[in-house]
């Protein structure tokens, strides 16, 4: 079982593979974040907007669409992100302090994201 690492922060997910949004929204509820999760870009993009967001992990590729909005939409806003992806691309340079998470994510998830906050 993980720990309550994430309690009290309220964490943006942006999954397009419904079994992995699932699977890594339980994780991140577990470890007692509370969960704002959407898999297209314009939904994501108003979550992106919540004003009690924490963080965010982020898949990069959405299908037709990738989640570079969301990465400067969190960025102007200073909130932390980390990209969780299958792929690592040379645009993730643009974001040298958003921690890349490979898929298919290990226990060393909410350890990465619980590490956005220090």
């Amino acid at each position: 079982m993980e720990s309550m690492d994430l309690a009290g922060r309220s964490i943006l997910l942006v999954e397009d593979e419904p079994l992995i949004c699932l699977d890594t929204a339980r994780r991140l509820q577990t470890a007692g974040a509370k969960v704002f999760a959407d898999s297209h870009l314009d939904k994501a993009l108003g979550l992106a907007g919540h004003a009690d967001l924490s963080a965010g992990v982020l898949d990069f590729d959405l299908g037709n669409a990738d989640s570079t909005l969301i990465c400067w939409k969190l960025l102007d806003r200073r909130i932390p992100f980390s990209v969780h992806t299958g792929r690592v691309y040379s645009a993730f340079r643009q974001w040298p302090a958003a921690p890349v998470i490979l898929k298919p994510a290990n226990r060393g998830l909410i350890a990465t994201v619980a590490g956005l906050f220090r």
